[in-house]
Formats: structure tokens, sequence, C-alpha cells
């Protein structure tokens, strides 16, 4: 972990927090001081979670929420607000991996790959921008280098093509208030999904949990103050 980083006191919401790397994110923000509201559609491993990273009910809160869907992150932000008096960091990390060609793609599957990819980030940033301080800070996870498109996976890469002008767009947007938005363009993360994934990848090579975490400290910390609207690519050694 990044030992340098303090962010004591700073509450900092985390979407996705029971995937691969939202565990080693919220590891990371722990450690460094922040009081966590930590966010999964599943309440079991969140509780795992907490139990692992040693959070008390008196430095996060807990919640299962599907972020698809506005209403729950309005008032999934509302709580955590109404919980820690203020809101000062977000972190999104939700999202899903999809295959999927033009073709063979189903109505279900394109709403579906879209809302969790991107619709989810959109209502938690809407939502939370207002809330947020001067110094402020939204961080998004987008993919690597989508823009370009990626044959056989047509609405995951439409999806974190959109996150990349979201973030875009809201940095411009937000920069007036001092509120920072950047975006990770991770390549492959060593995290068990991608191992099912890619059984005959060299995961050695891959971009660890725990690197994608250090660098959202970075990000989210004072020392970043400078930096809004980047697209920061995390390619490991592959």
């Amino acid at each position: 972990m990044n030992a340098t980083v303090d962010l004591t006191g700073k509450v900092t919401l985390i979407t996705g927090a029971t995937g691969g790397v939202g565990r080693a994110v919220a590891t990371a923000f722990h450690t460094a001081g922040a009081r966590l509201a930590l966010v999964s559609r599943s309440h079991d491993r969140l509780e795992n979670l907490a139990a692992k990273v040693g959070l008390d009910d008196t430095g996060c809160i807990l919640r299962e929420a599907d972020l698809r869907d506005p209403a729950q992150a309005e008032r999934l932000v509302a709580e955590t607000v109404s919980c820690f008096g203020r809101l000062d960091i977000v972190l999104n990390l939700i999202g899903s991996w999809e295959a999927g060609r033009l073709a063979t793609t189903s109505d279900e599957r394109w709403q579906d790959v879209l809302a969790t990819n991107l619709h989810s980030v959109f209502y938690v940033m809407r939502a939370a921008a207002v809330h947020l301080p001067d110094d402020g800070v939204i961080l998004n996870i987008g993919g690597e280098l989508p823009i370009e498109g990626r044959g056989g996976q047509l609405a995951y890469a439409v999806a974190k093509s959109g996150v990349i002008t979201l973030t875009k767009s809201a940095a411009l947007e937000l920069k007036e208030r001092g509120i920072r938005v950047n975006a990770l363009l991770p390549k492959n993360v060593d995290t068990p999904l991608n191992r099912t994934l890619r059984p005959n990848g060299d995961a050695s090579l891959w971009v660890q949990p725990e690197q994608v975490a250090n660098v959202l400290l970075f990000l989210a910390s004072p020392a970043a103050a400078a930096i809004t609207g980047a697209l920061i690519p995390l390619d490991g050694r592959e």
C-alpha cells in the first residue's frame, strides 16, 4: 500500500467494492484513513469484505444497491451524506465484461451491459456532484483504449467509450468548482474473473489490483490537484 497518502477523514464512496479490484481499493483507502461507503449488489460479500479489512460501523457503511436504477443511486448518495455529513471522493469501480457481436447481441444484453458499465456511473456521478466540496474527486474505470473499438465485445466497448466521454465532459463542467474527474484505463488486471476468461494468459504480466489502488490513491490525494480530465493507461508488463 502507498503509506505516503493521507486521506484521514475523507468520506469515500466505492461502487463495485467487492470485485477483484474493489477489495484492494477498499483496503488501500481504509489504510489511508478514509471513511468508506462500500456498495455492492451482494450484502454477504460486503460483510465479508468489511471483516477482512477490519472495518467497523464508525468508519464505514455497507449498502446493497443496484446502481443501474437511478433511484437507488440517488438514495445511496443521500444515505452516505446523511451518515457521514459529507462526501469527498467517489470511486466508480462497478462494471462487468461481456462478449457479444453486432449480429448476436440481443436487446436485453445491449441494455444490460450499457446499464452496468455506463449508466450506473452517470447516475452516481449526477447524484454525487451536488454534494462534493470544491476539492472533491471523482475517479472512474474505463477500458484499454475502448474508443478504438473491440470486435466481439461490442456493447462493452461502447459502454467503456462512454465512460471516457463522460469523464472528459464532467471534468470540463466541474473544474470551475475545483472538482477533479479522471479515469483509469487498465489493460488486463489480475482478478479471479480475468484468470477464468484468459486461462492461457500470463497473469504475472498483468496489472495487480494493488497497483490500481495505488494510482487511485494518488489521484484522490492533494498531490494530484492539477490533474483533471485525464485518461491514464495501466498496461502492466504485457
